[in-house]
């Protein structure tokens, strides 16, 4: 039987969820079929996998929160050890924070129209208006 995998470095060391990590160490598995598991703050992160080498393995992490070690297990070495830990957050979005938000501002759907639907549109996508809530009727 090898040697158990020992993860010794991560990259980066926190983030939220869905983080790409670039994990490094020993032992880390001889093919991409020997991996079995891969967990990251307690979560399973298996599928997003990448092995490179046996030395080095890509991931993303999971809905983990909080400080976690970074545990693989292969076929050939069995439950490997970590000497580094991964911490993940959740990110809280505020007022000030920038976001990427989709506000469908097309009056109108693509393809054929149907003459006898009313279409319904706010003037405010955002809800902005200082007066309340003003509609267009589209006809």
């Amino acid at each position: 039987m090898a040697k158990s995998p020992v993860v010794t470095g991560i990259s980066p060391k926190e983030g939220p969820p869905g983080t790409r990590v670039t994990i490094r160490g020993e032992y880390l598995g001889i093919n991409p079929n020997d991996l079995s598991s891969l967990k990251i703050c307690d979560c399973e992160c298996m599928l997003s996998a990448e092995w490179k080498s046996p030395n080095k393995i890509i991931a993303r992490s999971g809905p983990g929160k909080g400080r976690g070690d970074i545990i693989l297990v292969t076929k050939s070495g069995g439950v490997g050890t970590s000497t580094v830990q991964f911490r993940g957050y959740h990110e809280t979005i505020g007022p000030l924070k920038e976001s990427a938000v989709w506000v469908e501002e097309a009056p109108l759907n693509w393809g054929r129209q149907n003459s006898s639907v009313t279409i319904f549109q706010l003037d405010d996508p955002l809800g902005l208006s200082v007066e309340g809530d003003e509609c267009v009727h589209i006809y």
